[in-house]
């Protein structure tokens, strides 16, 4: 399974003899460079969270060398200790992972080609390690009718994305949580959503999403077929369905028309596109206006739960439905 792997500078822990106090903090990983400029007193600690680098892999441990410069900044003289080791991250733990560098500074003067300065301090760096899942998924909370309303960045209009729908989470910023949409209509966006009360995020992992479906619907005996099992439905007879496959979709938004069936079934406002066009769904209700409607409320959950995991792969639909006679 792919893992995202955060890092970042957490602490600096300052001893030994004090050298100045205006302190730069050079990293590089993988080829980029993080740099923190801190004022900081010999004989404290300073608490950092800087993100200095996040990683994509599917190795069990991956391996970096890492390179930490500490620059005591002055006038006349810039004091410089270096250190560099290779940190070995286990993507199966998700708790997070440190690791420490020390780095020492021997004070340095020289002018005129006479030296002098005995001071010595250590710098404690703490970088740490943060696994995650790289695709996440967004959860299907009871009482939120299956979607979970988020920002689309570009436009900056908020928008409903429904449960079990596939993202990868970028960055924590302002309390938000910004991330990537990897399918349905707002496929490729960036958008973000507030975090939890908590402080922690809304997307679950551990999802696995299941073949296309494969249904049926029967213009005659009105019965929709799934999985071996048969659901009485309605259609409308002035808009006739023409026999033929349809795709069906991921859920859109939360219909209001089903909100009066709510209390026979928890998920009646999400409804399932017909097609790539137009207005038609399958739905459950009493009545249709045109779509194809299932009457037995009660027996709704059962189509949910088998269609709203399921992917056909063209990062749009469910699956098919073939209307017959």
């Amino acid at each position: 399974m792919l893992k995202s792997v955060q890092l970042k500078l957490t602490k600096i822990k300052y001893s030994g003899d004090s050298i100045g106090d205006d302190i730069r903090i050079e990293i590089e990983i993988l080829g980029k460079f993080l740099r923190v400029d801190k004022r900081i007193k010999a004989g404290t600690t300073e608490k950092i969270d800087s993100e200095m680098r996040k990683i994509e892999t599917d190795q069990q441990q991956f391996k970096t060398e890492v390179t930490v410069t500490v620059i005591e900044k002055d006038i006349l003289f810039n004091d410089v200790g270096r250190a560099q080791s290779t940190i070995k991250i286990d993507t199966s733990d998700n708790k997070p992972q440190k690791f420490p560098f020390e780095v020492q500074i021997k004070e340095t003067r020289s002018i005129w080609g006479k030296s002098w300065g005995s001071k010595t301090a250590l710098f404690e760096i703490i970088l740490e390690a943060v696994v995650s899942d790289a695709v996440r998924y967004v959860p299907d909370i009871d009482g939120s009718q299956g979607f979970l309303i988020v920002r689309i960045e570009d436009s900056k209009l908020v928008r409903p994305v429904p449960a079990f729908l596939k993202l990868k989470p970028e960055r924590v910023s302002n309390e938000r949580e910004y991330f990537i949409i990897l399918e349905g209509p707002y496929r490729g966006k960036m958008a973000s959503i507030k975090l939890r009360d908590n402080g922690s995020s809304w997307f679950i992992s551990g999802v696995n999403h299941k073949p296309m479906i494969r249904a049926k619907y029967s213009i005659s005996q009105k019965v929709f077929f799934l999985k071996d099992k048969k659901y009485q439905a309605t259609d409308y007879p002035d808009m006739p369905w023409e026999k033929g496959l349809y795709d069906i979709e991921i859920p859109d938004y939360a219909h209001k028309g089903g909100e009066s069936y709510m209390d026979e079934s928890k998920r009646a406002m999400t409804w399932f596109k017909i097609g790539h066009s137009g207005e038609r769904y399958l739905h459950a209700g009493g009545h249709s206006r045109g779509c194809m409607t299932i009457i037995e409320v009660k027996r709704w959950m059962e189509i949910y739960d088998s269609l709203i995991k399921a992917r056909k792969g063209d990062f749009m639909s469910v699956g098919v439905l073939e209307i017959v006679d």
